[in-house]
């Protein structure tokens, strides 16, 4: 049997050596690629977790929101049921005034009438 040259052996050798680089090249880009998918993944979770924050915040703004708008709600209402009363006030004085003018009016006019005889 004829033994491999040394040409031969160096070029498996050459072919060996390029094979490793070629699959160490490989394993990096596949590694790359599973890394920025990680990364994207990573990203979109913590962007995932800050709108969650941010809408829990905007929902415990509403709610306090909501609870300043009850307040001033009844405190409307309550001004609002004040000035009927203070209104229907100031017609019954209204009414009593005019009555008390008409009365003293007639009365003025009597004492008159009756100094004038």
């Amino acid at each position: 049997m004829q033994e491999p040259s040394l040409f031969t052996k160096f070029n498996s050798e050459i072919i060996a050596a390029l094979g490793a680089l070629v699959f160490g090249v490989l394993m990096k880009v596949v590694s790359n690629i599973t890394n920025k998918r990680k990364d994207t993944l990573n990203e979109h979770l913590e962007l995932r977790r800050e709108l969650r924050e941010e809408l829990d915040a905007v929902k415990q703004e509403l709610h306090q929101l909501q609870q300043e708008i009850d307040e001033w709600r009844e405190k409307y209402y309550h001004q609002l049921e004040i000035t009927t009363v203070l209104q229907a006030e100031i017609a019954a004085l209204r009414l009593e005034l005019s009555d008390y003018v008409s009365l003293t009016n007639s009365d003025e006019h009597e004492l008159k009438r009756q100094n004038d005889e």
